[in-house]
This record gives C-alpha cells, structure tokens and sequence, in this order.
C-alpha cells in the first residue's frame, strides 16, 4: 500500500486530531493521534510525516499508520471493520457530458471549417495540443503523487491557451487534477471562452450574418 508524505498544518492537542497538506492532495487530509505510531509524543504544526489512506466508516479520507520523521515509531493494528479500502487516489469520476460537449466543440467547428474550406490546420492543432496536454496534465499528476517538482501551472495554462484545453478539460474530469484549485479554474475557464467566443465571432456569427441577409432580400422581392 502506498505511503504519502506531507506536513502537519493544523493541530488541535485538547481534541487529539489535525490535518496534513501534501502535493499528493489538493486539499487537506485528516488524522487523529491514534493513527499515529508514537507514544508519548505529541504532534505539532510543521511536523513531516509519512502516511498511508484510508476510508472511515463514514467515507471520508483519512490518515493512517502515520509516523512522523525523526520519532521512534510503533506498529499500530486497526479494527478491520474501520478500513475499507487503501486509497490512493480518490474514487474514480466518470466524465459528464456536458463536459465532453464542450470540449468537443472546437473540434466540430474545426470539422466544418474543413468540409467548407478544405482547412484542416484548427483541426489538427487542436487534436495535437489536446492529446499533448492530455500527456502533460497526466505527468504532472504522477509527479504529485510521488512528491517530486511539479509542472508550473503557466506551462499548463499556455498550452491550453495554444489550444490543449478540450484535452485540460477531459483529464481534469478523468483523473481529478487541477479541478478544485479555484484560481486554476477561473485562468483556465477564461481561456476555454476565449476560444469560443473566437469561433462565434470567426464562423457562427458571420453565417448568421448571411441568414439575415438572404431572409431580407428574399422578403424584399
């Protein structure tokens, strides 16, 4: 099963509980003292600590069998009824399709941009970055797990912004990276309208242009 590194960031000593921030997790996990493999030692804000997952009884993520670094530890044995499965990562999502409409749409304006002017560049930009991104977001996610140096988030954001942001959304969704952090969203939803208000401005808006156009002239005669 497999141990997570990370920090203690809060910790309540009359309530014997904290929680620990690591770059496996976007947001803070909870541990007790009693999933602490030490006696007589009482953790503290700042403190390293090497951890595996769990689910309570409840379903929510929790540490345990947790050491903290430097401390002499101590197995601990669990009540089997409390863990119900290691947990690597949280439960695996499914993609919405609303989601997936959306990150298909460049595509489908690319599709007709091709059948119509025989231009199959949007199309392949669009394939290429997606799958690129797809690989990047994929890695990044590999590298936070493991603890070693991330991908900054600028080097995300640009290649969703060159056109890698269908493949941003879909592994967003698919593996769950980069989908809570709201100022990651709010950059990366900018980019996503910015494409498409590029499309309607590019290719809706002037065929709705030449609707108009026709019905006048067709109700003038």
């Amino acid at each position: 099963m497999q141990t997570y590194e990370g920090v203690i960031t809060s910790w309540k000593q009359d309530r014997g509980f904290g929680f620990v921030k690591s770059a496996a997790s976007e947001s803070d996990i909870f541990i007790h003292i009693r999933d602490i493999k030490h006696y007589g030692y009482e953790p503290k804000v700042g403190d390293s600590v090497n951890y595996k997952l769990m689910y309570d009884k409840d379903g929510r993520i929790r540490a345990y069998d947790a050491y903290i670094k430097g401390q002499p530890a101590i197995q601990l044995v669990r009540p089997k009824t409390i863990l119900r499965n290691k947990v690597p990562e949280k439960s695996k999502p499914g993609l919405e399709i609303p989601f997936v409409l959306i990150a298909l749409t460049p595509f489908v304006f690319s599709a007709w941009l091709t059948m119509e002017q025989h231009n199959i560049l949007p199309f392949v930009v669009y394939l290429v970055m997606s799958l690129l991104t797809f690989l990047v977001y994929a890695r990044d996610k590999t590298k936070a797990h493991k603890n070693e140096w991330r991908t900054p988030e600028a080097t995300l954001h640009l290649l969703e912004l060159l056109g890698g942001w269908p493949g941003a959304l879909i592994t967003q969704k698919w593996i769950r990276h980069k989908n809570k952090k709201v100022s990651f969203q709010v950059v990366f939803w900018i980019i996503v309208m910015m494409h498409l208000i590029c499309w309607f401005y590019i290719y809706v808006l002037p065929k709705i242009s030449m609707s108009l156009d026709t019905s006048f002239i067709a109700s003038s005669l």
